[in-house]
């Protein structure tokens, strides 16, 4: 499947979890945590040469969360941790272009990075405290 298709599939669904899920939790005044999201495609379909302004154009639709994180390791370290079969997306070379995409997020301001090369109790400690500091800073 080309990395357009992909694109545009994963806009669809995350059109549907918005519309299904997350708009009517926020309407009940819930609180609202999400894995991967528009920034996924930014970078995995960015990586594989979908121009970012047409990426951004098709999930137009989608609200900007009041905190986004990147959790960062380096490719081999990522790659390296997972212990199931890998997917035709988890190659090295495609993966260390895919941290370069998300990196450009977070220097534009998108994303907060986190250090994830740390052992899990001090990443899920740094995570606890960027996402208290950013909520705090919000006017609610």
């Amino acid at each position: 499947m080309s990395p357009e298709a992909e694109a545009l599939l994963f806009a669809a669904d995350r059109f549907f979890h918005l519309e299904s899920e997350i708009r009517p939790a926020l309407a009940a005044g819930k609180t609202v945590v999400c894995d991967r999201y528009m920034y996924a495609s930014f970078a995995y379909q960015g990586a594989q040469g979908v121009d970012s302004k047409w990426l951004r154009e098709i999930n137009q639709f989608a609200e900007r969360p009041d905190v986004a994180l990147y959790l960062d390791v380096p490719a081999e370290m990522g790659l390296g941790r997972i212990k199931r079969k890998k997917s035709v997306l988890e190659k090295l070379e495609l993966q260390r272009r895919v941290r370069e995409e998300y990196l450009k997020l977070v220097r534009a301001g998108e994303l907060t990075i986190v250090d994830s090369t740390q052992p899990i109790k001090e990443v899920g400690e740094n995570i606890l405290r960027l996402v208290t500091q950013k909520l705090r800073g919000l006017s609610i």
